[in-house]
């Protein structure tokens, strides 16, 4: 499972799972973004009304997803326990929260492949910082409330990104209303001119 890797870096946690990691996401980011399968997923996701009525099979998009999504995470499940690399080897009974930490990197990489990557290094950077801390008499925990604001501001970001798409669509359309209304009006206005002018005329 280390692939040599611990004799070319000085720890003994490196193991093939970070170039697996990495296969998994290239293959991902392929079929996401450059397959009419990932295109009809990613439809899906965003809205599966619109989908349905485009002509994709949204349950079959959803089985897919739910397959692949499975299968990524029994991926990172085994090479968790089958590396040799976790503190959980000893501990077998215990529920290990890389699974619950994976919703927290989807929504920090803002659930694309490559930013799920860099959110995936950045969050267990700092988590294993929050193992190390306690060597200072600092309490790990901390490390978990860190990753909480982080989440939490990366959440109303997204929100307030809505938002004001939504305001500014509003505004948008707004404009445009009032747009042909006033076109309207100067069409009805140019129509009544050249009719007194007809009238007059004769």
């Amino acid at each position: 499972p280390k692939a040599g890797l611990d004799k070319l870096f000085n720890t003994g946690n490196l193991n093939i799972g970070i170039i697996i990691a990495i296969l998994a996401v290239i293959i991902i980011y392929v079929v996401l973004h450059k397959t009419t399968f990932g295109y009809e997923l990613k439809a899906c996701g965003s809205n599966k009304s619109a989908s349905k009525y485009a002509g994709i099979n949204e349950k079959k998009s959803i089985v897919f997803s739910m397959v692949i999504a499975g299968a990524l995470s029994g991926l990172g499940g085994g090479l968790l326990y089958l590396s040799g690399s976790g503190k959980y080897l000893q501990v077998l009974d215990v529920l290990a929260p890389e699974g619950f930490s994976g919703i927290s990197v989807a929504l920090l990489g803002m659930s694309h492949p490559l930013g799920i990557l860099f959110a995936g290094l950045f969050i267990a950077h700092l988590t294993v910082g929050g193992f190390n801390i306690q060597l200072y008499n600092f309490v790990p925990e901390v490390i978990d409330m860190i990753i909480a604001v982080i989440i939490y501001c990366g959440a109303f970001a997204l929100m307030f990104k809505q938002l004001l798409n939504t305001f500014m669509a509003s505004q948008i359309e707004e404009s445009s209303e009032a747009r042909e209304n006033k076109d309207n009006t100067d069409n009805i206005v140019g129509e009544d001119d050249e009719h007194a002018e007809k009238e007059e005329s004769q």
